[in-house]
């Protein structure tokens, strides 16, 4: 197994995940872009509902951008926040901007090659880190690229993938994003130049969309084109299972640094609303095969823009109890048949369903996130978690974030948590994992040669007693008013010896 230089600047940080069109607008003039429609900040109900014509575009914006990334500065410092993961940032047709042409090109809503580069220097100052996340996996059809590619361009032909009868291919039959080639030279080396622009403008990590897509040869370039500009940059490749079960190496041969670690956050979300603590241990069990070096950076999330919101799978209808049956997040089910899927059917139940808020989901989020926190990698906070933002899947996870009208109890928890996390780095960085679980109780402990914290979690209604040993011990961090013998339901202690 080969063993690959991690950057050590990343270790013990706290990451955020913007949805940059949904995060913050600041005041500017916004030009006029045909198709496009600009939704008031504070109507945070989605436009579910499809288009005239049937069609689901996703062509509401509300108008999020860099500067706006670049006021918010200070709270993220308030949250102790260190690393600042952005959406995709290049024009697009729709408002996620996953439907990627040139990449090269900043958005104009978003705003500038001269806004990132200030987003970049600012962030720097308060040691803060800038990650990027770039789209090969696939383009828009409506795309300068893929139009000269229907038009014949044989150059640009050599970038998409078609079949036998030579029509295009499309990422997961979304007829709105073409497949690209991801073996065509000329093809992988316009990525890497998008890689080099994003780098040498201030980014110390890239984030690879759909990289569990993208075979090893294509990886290797993209990882050495950025590390040839900066060796400290992390490259993260987007894969969601274990990495052994895909039969994919990115992390064992070096093409890549870390992954984004959605068997954990199916785990712990799992271990927190049912109790499930096989699950929670296997998923542990696979992880620790994972090489030494990348477990200190691990992308650790609860939800994600693709999942629903952490208080909906913990609380909400419709989540899978049985990791047999899938993962937790995956409701569709019902709406979904051979070669079909229900769309209108599926956002109806959502929208019929947008409550998710209750007191006891409130206080199961806290469970998840102190385990995400005091787990081994870097924990990701979803834009607006923090603030009380509920919702199943696209569209109504990616509501806009709820500027004063936070839920202040779940932020006032996320600025406690995040100074916890930031006081205790010494350790949390990259102090050794060790953990007891069952149905009731998680124990974990960090453990390196600057001291241990123990972390001691309740998932249930009733009182649980613990034991603390005979060591001098501080008690960092309580839930619910426990105690170093008692926690309360929903109640957690940490300490450090």
């Amino acid at each position: 197994m080969e063993k690959t230089y991690i950057p050590k600047r990343f270790k013990g940080r706290t990451g955020y995940h913007i949805f940059v069109d949904r995060f913050c607008r600041a005041e500017k003039e916004i030009p006029l872009i045909e198709g496009r429609r600009m939704k008031q900040w504070n109507d945070a109900m989605p436009d579910w509902w499809p288009d005239a014509d049937g069609e689901y575009r996703n062509q509401y914006f509300y108008g999020g951008n860099l500067q706006g990334i670049i006021q918010k500065l200070e709270y993220f410092s308030e949250l102790s926040i260190d690393l600042l993961y952005l959406s995709p940032i290049s024009r697009t047709n729709t408002s996620h901007h996953y439907d990627v042409g040139d990449q090269r090109e900043i958005d104009p809503y978003i705003g500038t090659w001269e806004d990132f580069i200030t987003l970049c220097y600012e962030a720097h100052k308060r040691k803060m880190l800038i990650a990027v996340d770039l789209v090969f996996n696939h383009m828009g059809a409506k795309c300068e690229f893929f139009q000269k590619a229907l038009a014949g361009e044989e150059k640009y032909r050599k970038w998409f993938e078609w079949d036998e009868r030579g029509n295009p291919v499309y990422w997961f039959g979304f007829k709105d994003m073409p497949q690209c080639n991801k073996l065509e030279p000329s093809y992988q080396e316009y990525a890497c130049d998008v890689v080099e622009k994003y780098v040498k403008h201030g980014a110390d990590c890239i984030r690879l969309d759909l990289g569990e897509n993208l075979p090893k040869e294509f990886l290797t370039k993209i990882k050495k084109r950025a590390k040839e500009i900066n060796p400290e940059v992390l490259v993260v490749s987007e894969m969601w299972d274990f990495a052994l079960k895909k039969g994919n190496p990115q992390i064992y041969d070096g093409q890549v640094d870390s992954l984004m670690n959605y068997p954990l956050s199916d785990a712990i979300l799992r271990w927190v609303r049912y109790g499930n603590y096989l699950h929670y241990e296997a998923g542990l069990r696979n992880l620790a095969k994972y090489p030494a070096n990348v477990h200190d950076v691990l992308w650790n999330h609860l939800d994600t823009h693709d999942t629903p919101r952490a208080l909906n799978m913990l609380s909400g209808k419709g989540m899978l109890e049985d990791p047999f049956k899938g993962h937790l997040w995956d409701i569709e089910g019902p709406w979904r048949s051979y070669n079909n899927f229900d769309t209108y059917g599926f956002r109806k139940w959502e929208s019929e369903n947008d409550f998710c808020l209750s007191s006891e989901a409130i206080k199961r989020l806290k469970l998840a996130a102190l385990v995400q926190y005091m787990s081994k990698g870097i924990p990701i906070v979803l834009y607006g978690t923090e603030a009380g933002v509920y919702g199943y899947k696209d569209p109504f996870n990616r509501k806009p974030y709820p500027w004063s009208n936070e839920r202040t109890e779940i932020l006032n928890f996320y600025v406690e948590l995040g100074g916890l996390r930031a006081s205790n780095r010494d350790i949390l960085a990259d102090g050794d994992m060790y953990v007891y679980v069952d149905e009731r109780i998680l124990e974990i402990v960090r453990r390196n040669e600057y001291g241990i914290i123990v972390a001691v979690l309740n998932r249930t209604n009733s009182e649980q007693k613990i034991g603390v040993n005979n060591y001098p011990t501080k008690v960092i961090f309580r839930l619910n008013e426990s105690t170093e013998r008692i926690l309360k339901p929903l109640g957690a202690i940490v300490y450090r010896i």
